[in-house]
């Protein structure tokens, strides 16, 4: 704050234009663009300014610029010394300026004044960092010369971004109202703080010089008197002054332009073609005919119906490694979660033996039976045929989820332009798949409704009485009692007829099992029982 940075600026500019006071006046940074135009143009005035704020509006009375900036200001902070984050953007024209652009940053400070907040100080330093912090950014680092160099905010602020001083300028103000006796010479020459770059002395105008309406030009005149006049600056008064410091800085800008060029370059073709991607595939323009709309309205919902339908039977063009689609998601809930659910229903959880007891005496009642009755085994596999309808639900729901997640996740690049269309689509097809699911619950339990409709014990996988007998049969060769049965009696068992009276009684044992649907334990009694009666006969 106070080091004469302004007063810097509008010597290189050569225009009197900023705001001047005491305390902090630069309140927002400015964003100084100069641009150099040609020379005796009759369509253009000679010098002019344009604000951002104020595009198209040139100002070539530069006093109002000035209060310009000073509104501008206060609208952005405030009347009361407030900082605001917020640029005002000038571009200055004139065919005696170099291409440059310069950016005014408040001088950092320590104590709030006015409506500042208590912690000014940091506000004004971050502000500061976030622009010096650019590796493309050459930092003029301004102090004054009647201070102790090694107590500069600036070069101690200058030096956290830019340690090695690669792009660190060091000005001098103020070498004309040192004390008698010191001089600045040895931190110009860079033995006292060293910067690659080096330091510039120049000598601005004072604040006498300025309330006097001294005008820049004599400015620039005195300034170089003094340089030439005295004897302690005379071996670097060739790289001392306001000419100086701009003809450095523009080469030193051109410089970093050249240095920073490439990866530049390299930057803005990367994002371009991203950007040239990102536009193609948003498709083409829109016309403002309503027919073309409509028809474009249609082709958009037709291919995401077209991505929907490929997703969900594999036939996209683009095969991706990554995820799997809807259609291979589906498949895996079908072939392996499914199957696993129903694969581990153990046909006899949930069955106890009591259990089995309790239903074949309920079904026998008060008749005595031999066998096991066939309302008893009907009553325990619909129980557990009815097991089916869980997992068969859960299925469905699951698949319900994959298509409704597919609709949400659905890549038709040209509908992110349009996102309300884009959630009336979402919105429509999840009602849709909404609604489909409770007919497809319903068919479900329809078809488990069929299975305890009707037990079809004539199916092959069902073991019948007749193949538990035969199966039990071929099982006794090791028992001398007991011989295999010929081919023709297997035939009349298999159609059975009134029974002969002079049929073997192995016959009579196959026949009488007929009909028998039974408990393994139950039948291996019976058999044992009739085999006993068979050998006491023969005896």
């Amino acid at each position: 704050q106070s080091s004469g940075k302004s007063s810097v600026l509008e010597s290189i500019v050569g225009r009197d234009f900023l705001p001047r006071g005491s305390g902090i006046v630069t309140r927002a940074a400015t964003v100084l663009q100069l641009i150099r135009t040609k020379e005796n143009n009759p369509d253009e005035p000679e010098d002019y300014a344009i604000f951002g704020h104020r595009p198209g509006e040139k100002f070539t009375d530069f006093s109002k610029v000035r209060d310009e900036i000073q509104a501008e200001t206060n609208r952005l902070a405030g009347e009361n010394k407030g900082i605001s984050e917020r640029p005002i953007i000038l571009r200055i024209f004139s065919p005696y300026l170099l291409n440059l652009t310069l950016i005014d940053l408040p001088g950092l400070t320590k104590v709030p004044v006015g409506s500042q907040p208590q912690d000014i100080d940091k506000i004004v330093r971050n502000m500061v960092l976030d622009y010096i912090r650019s590796p493309n950014c050459i930092v003029l680092a301004v102090s004054a010369a009647n201070t102790d160099i090694a107590t500069s905010d600036s070069l101690h602020l200058a030096r956290e971004v830019d340690p090695k001083g690669d792009r660190t300028f060091g000005v001098l103000t103020k070498l004309d109202i040192m004390d008698k006796g010191t001089d600045a010479l040895r931190v110009l020459k860079g033995k006292e703080y060293p910067l690659k770059l080096g330091y510039v002395g120049v000598v601005c105008r004072s604040q006498e010089d300025i309330q006097n309406n001294k005008s820049l030009k004599n400015a620039l005149k005195a300034e170089n008197k003094f340089f030439e006049n005295s004897a302690i600056y005379k071996e670097v008064k060739d790289r001392s002054g306001i000419p100086y410091l701009s003809l450095q800085l523009s080469k030193l800008l051109n410089q970093h332009i050249l240095k920073c060029l490439p990866e530049l370059k390299k930057k803005i073709d990367t994002q371009l073609n991203e950007r040239k991607i990102e536009l193609a595939s948003y498709g083409h323009s829109i016309s403002d005919n309503p027919e073309a709309g409509r028809t474009y309205l249609l082709s958009l919902i037709s291919d995401y119906s077209k991505y929907y339908r490929d997703s969900v039977e594999g036939s996209t063009k683009v095969v991706e490694n990554n995820d799997y689609k809807v259609g291979a998601r589906i498949q895996i809930i079908f072939q392996e979660y499914y199957v696993n659910d129903i694969n581990n229903l153990d046909p006899f959880d949930e069955l106890a033996d009591e259990d089995i007891r309790t239903a074949i005496l309920n079904a026998k009642a008060l008749n005595p039976s031999l066998f096991i009755p066939e309302a008893a085994f009907e009553l325990l596999i619909r129980q557990q045929i009815n097991r089916l309808l869980v997992p068969s639900l859960s299925c469905a729901l699951q698949i319900h989820n994959e298509l409704r997640n597919m609709a949400i996740y659905c890549q038709v690049a040209e509908l992110d332009r349009f996102e309300k269309l884009k959630d009336k689509i979402m919105e429509v097809v999840t009602e849709l798949l909404k609604d489909c699911l409770e007919p497809t619950e319903q068919m479900i339990r329809n078809l488990i409704e069929v299975e305890l409709g009707y037990i079809n014990v004539n199916h092959p996988d069902v073991l019948t009485g007749i193949s538990a007998v035969l199966s039990m049969l071929r099982g006794y060769d090791e028992n001398p009692g007991v011989r295999e049965l010929t081919n023709r009696e297997e035939e009349k068992i298999r159609s059975p007829k009134r029974i002969n009276s002079k049929a073997t009684p192995s016959f009579i044992i196959a026949v009488s099992y007929t009909h028998l649907r039974a408990h393994e334990t139950s039948l291996h009694l019976v058999c044992r029982l009739l085999l006993e009666k068979k050998k006491k006969k023969k005896k």
